[in-house]
Parts: structure tokens; C-alpha cells; sequence
């Protein structure tokens, strides 16, 4: 959920932050992914999604991932 929350703060869609994610550190996520990352389902993520979603969100992985 604090995916979510941190994109809705930085004013993406979802479209607009995987555009971002492929742009910037060419990681493609499908919809789905990001539906299911937003809900809180981390456990497909790999290490270097982790970084791109936290880099274009501008927020510390921590924050992200692992804050409750």
C-alpha cells in the first residue's frame, strides 16, 4: 500500500511510473505487477525492481518495502 500511496504523492498513474521504470532502468512490469505491488505483494520482486521503484518514487526503499 505504500507503493501506492508514494506514487499517488509523486501525481503518477500507474502507466506513467512503468513508463518510468523502462525509461530510466529499463525494467518492464506488467499491470499486474504493479496491482499486485501496490496491494502489498512483494513476493515476486526482484532486487533490482525493488531500487527502480524506489529511485523513480523518490523514496527509500525502506520506507517502501519494509516500514510497517
Amino acid at each position: 500500500m505504500k507503493v501506492k500511496l508514494a506514487r499517488v504523492k509523486k501525481g503518477l498513474t500507474q502507466v506513467e511510473l512503468r513508463k518510468k521504470l523502462k525509461d530510466k532502468y529499463s525494467i518492464g512490469l506488467s499491470p499486474n505487477k504493479v496491482v499486485a505491488i501496490e496491494k502489498g505483494n512483494y513476493s515476486s520482486l526482484k532486487y533490482d525492481e525493488i531500487i527502480a521503484i524506489s529511485g523513480v518514487l523518490e523514496t527509500p526503499v525502506q520506507e517502501l518495502f519494509f516500514e510497517e
